[in-house]
């Protein structure tokens, strides 16, 4: 039989091919949740419209309308909301409803946090899914607008709400963000930005149901005076329902100082009410009248925010230094200011025409004076608790209380020169006795041994100078002679007294001679 030797194995040579673009993990999960979020979005506005349409289909105002324009009526106000305009009977209105903005927000965020999206690779296709979807949507406009400008404020929200979902989840920022890093005084600042347009927000939704609640009468009033049926009542009070917002941030300007207008010439601030007349809206009997106290304290209002967010920002972010505690809190002043701009910015437009296409607050002095009174709150909170503060306080004290002690407890030298205005030489400081010294004696003309101690001196006594000669005594005349007591002697010659039998007194020679007293 033949044999077969092993055989060389066969190699298949496999030319290398081009690198392909392969799609990030998830990514179809994120286009899903960008489509879901537009589509519920634009239905939520859409459905009541032409629910509205069937339910009034026979009143004789419709004419010939048709659920489709309708929907197109719902397709437009759905854009308005996300930054557009609309024209309707000659007049422009593009004074955003901002509760459709928070909606759609709220949706985006649902869904992508819903999908489970960990990575910004996944997470980018829900903006892409969300804008294709409005672009498709806004097809079904029957109201002119503004399409463009609608389309970026559905960009923004899109990324806006996608990315807080992807910060809620743990997700790894981009490798080209890493490479920065953001000082710690900045991300501090940011947190304590968020925690302060949260509170101002929270207490400008309070000022805007007090003002609701004290101006409740003329809503109702308003509201009655068109009668409307049950239909038309629920229809009007969701068309003021995704208004609140706006409403809440009008109030923000209200806290700020600027305040806001509704109309041309008109101002509604904590200090002035300048009204005009009004259109015939249930909401705006909310507005405070002519003739309201001012409350001028209310601008303290955000620098209260402030000084609460400081203590919060050395509490929970601590900054070793003055200069990284007082740049977190320009940080969050700087923040609230920038997010107040674009809220403001959203919260202005127009209505009507005339003088009804000024509404809203103006955004350059309302974020202006946040930036103000929070960045001035903050940094009251955030440097007066500081531990160098503390130190640097001390220091000063001890140094003014030592300059204190030295000026009120220190003596002043004692003065070794003249006199001024006597003459050299000729000054008599008294005795002890009160009687002035005898001028000095020259001291060759002295004979030793005359000077005699008394044994009731004590000894602490200072001795006299050797120059001035024995002290008077009291009652006695400066140059009258002396004469010992029994029991005296003297010092530089022998011993007198009744002991030794002998007077000891001095000798003529050394009596003093007689002086004019």
């Amino acid at each position: 039989m033949p044999t077969t030797g092993p055989t060389a194995p066969h190699v298949i040579d496999v030319r290398p091919t081009s690198p392909r673009l392969s799609m990030p993990a998830g990514w179809l999960r994120g286009l899903v949740a960008g489509v879901e979020a537009a589509m519920i979005s634009w239905l939520t506005v859409v459905v009541p419209a032409v629910a509205t349409y069937v339910a009034t289909a026979a009143a004789p105002a419709l004419g010939e309308a048709s659920w489709q324009a309708a929907a197109g009526l719902g397709t437009s106000v759905w854009l308005l909301g996300h930054g557009g305009s609309m024209r309707a009977a000659g007049a422009t209105v593009s004074l955003v409803p901002l509760g459709i903005t928070l909606l759609s927000l709220a949706l985006v965020y649902g869904a992508a946090r819903r999908m489970r999206l960990t990575t910004v690779g996944a997470g980018a296709f829900v903006p892409a899914g969300f804008t294709l979807t409005t672009l498709v949507l806004s097809a079904f406009a029957t109201v002119p607008g503004a399409r463009l400008a609608a389309l970026a404020g559905v960009v923004l929200v899109a990324v806006g709400g996608t990315a807080l979902a992807l910060w809620r989840a743990g997700a790894a920022a981009p490798e080209a963000l890493n490479r920065w890093r953001v000082p710690s005084p900045v991300t501090a600042g940011l947190a304590g930005g968020g925690w302060a347009l949260a509170g101002l927000l929270a207490l400008a939704t309070a000022a805007a149901v007090a003002a609701a609640v004290a101006g409740w009468d003329r809503v109702l009033l308003v509201q009655g005076s068109f009668a409307p049926d049950v239909v038309s009542a629920v229809v009007m009070s969701l068309a003021q329902l995704i208004y609140v917002p706006t409403a809440v941030v009008w109030a923000l300007a209200w806290l700020a100082g600027p305040g806001f207008a509704v109309g041309q010439g008109t101002v509604f601030s904590a200090t002035e009410v300048t009204a005009a007349p009004l259109p015939a809206v249930p909401l705006l009997g909310a507005l405070p009248s002519p003739g309201t106290p001012a409350l001028p304290w209310v601008v303290l209002v955000p620098g209260l925010v402030g000084v609460v967010v400081g203590v919060w920002l050395h509490r929970r972010r601590p900054q070793e230094s003055l200069a990284g505690a007082a740049g977190a809190a320009l940080t969050t002043a700087a923040a609230v200011a920038l997010a107040a701009l674009v809220l403001a910015a959203a919260a202005s437009g127009g209505i009507g025409p005339g003088r009804m296409a000024e509404v809203g607050p103006a955004p350059a002095p309302v974020a202006g004076l946040l930036l103000v009174e929070v960045g001035a709150g903050a940094l009251l909170g955030v440097l007066v608790p500081h531990p160098r503060t503390r130190e640097g306080l001390r220091a000063a004290v001890g140094r003014v209380r030592a300059d204190r002690e030295r000026t009120t407890t220190g003596d002043a030298p004692a003065a070794t020169g003249p006199v001024p205005g006597e003459p050299t030489g000729t000054a008599t400081p008294p005795t002890a006795h009160g009687s002035a010294a005898k001028p000095p004696v020259n001291r060759s003309a002295a004979t030793p041994g005359t000077a005699h101690a008394s044994a009731a001196t004590p000894a602490a006594a200072p001795e006299p100078a050797e120059d001035a000669g024995p002290s008077p005594e009291p009652g006695r005349r400066p140059w009258a002679p002396r004469f010992p007591r029994l029991g005296e002697h003297d010092t530089d010659g022998p011993p007198s007294g009744p002991a030794s039998g002998a007077w000891g007194g001095p000798r003529l020679s050394d009596w003093p001679r007689p002086q004019d007293a």
